[in-house]
């Protein structure tokens, strides 16, 4: 059984995962040079939250729908849920785009988006609820096989590692994939989402990357409780070479969203910066 982010989709991880992206997207947008969009595991691009598999779950419900009508959400969240509802012309929460929708939304017309997906089915999903066109290309393929299209010829870009984290080897992929990508195309922002479930093997993780890449580091993390059997309360995004603006916006929106998504003691959130590392 492979991985279906249906089951997920809006939840408080994806909350996390999107307002920061957003952000970063945003921060790139402030220079009017073109920038590239890179996403390994791109999944099926639309979510319908009356399908049976978000019905059954429901985490929408703990996540995007608790901040549907908040009032002055900083403006990170605040340019997230714009891009939300620009998929939900009638006001309703029922529709929810995955990142691959957020990046076109935010892409201007000289920008250009890959995307990575490996399931011939879910790729048939992801072009269905995206229009293609010169400036976005879907690949079916393994998503660590995208280090091979680094650097895009806009010599500008975002790389987005998501992936689903059902193997025990998925960090060291993680770890590969960035190694060589910073190789070869060093001064490109990096992110990658990751559940924080096992504390030693993350931090492994993490201490590997930063000393592997010697590239500048901004680690954020959310918990919306204390750790639950079977339960992911907490996640990251580790983002290399961060862009300037993003990391005030990025400070603003954690402080906002801690309180709106916890689900009891233990919830809170930590930005870390790493320097450069030498090796």
């Amino acid at each position: 059984m492979h991985y279906r982010h249906r089951f997920h989709a809006g939840n408080f991880a994806d909350v996390f995962k999107h307002v920061l992206l957003v952000a970063l997207l945003r921060a790139l947008n402030a220079k009017d040079k073109p920038w590239c969009y890179l996403e390994t595991h791109a999944g099926a691009g639309l979510y319908d939250f009356t399908d049976e598999a978000a019905a059954r779950t429901a985490e929408y419900r703990e996540g995007v729908a608790r901040l549907w009508s908040r009032p002055a959400p900083p403006v990170a969240v605040s340019a997230y849920l714009d891009a939300v509802r620009a998929f939900n012309a009638d006001g309703q929460l029922r529709y929810y785009p995955g990142s691959p929708l957020l990046a076109q939304h935010c892409a201007r017309a000289q920008d250009r988006i890959l995307l990575c997906e490996k399931l011939p089915e879910v790729a048939q999903e992801l072009r269905n609820s995206l229009p293609g066109g010169e400036r976005v290309h879907i690949h079916v393929r393994n998503g660590y096989e995208a280090v091979a299209l680094l650097p895009p010829i806009e010599k500008r870009g975002l790389i987005l590692l998501d992936p689903p984290f059902e193997a025990t080897s998925e960090f060291e992929a993680c770890a590969e994939f960035l190694v060589k990508a910073v190789q070869r195309f060093s001064s490109g922002v990096y992110a990658v989402w990751y559940p924080y479930k096992n504390r030693h093997a993350t931090e492994r993780w993490l201490r590997r990357v930063q000393r592997e890449c010697a590239r500048e580091i901004v680690n954020l993390t959310l918990a919306v409780g204390l750790p639950a059997e079977g339960q992911m309360r907490a996640c990251g995004l580790l983002v290399i070479n961060p862009p300037f603006a993003f990391r005030a916006e990025a400070a603003e929106a954690l402080a906002w969203l801690t309180p709106q998504l916890q689900q009891g003691a233990g919830s809170g959130h930590q930005i870390e910066h790493w320097p450069a590392s030498v090796r």
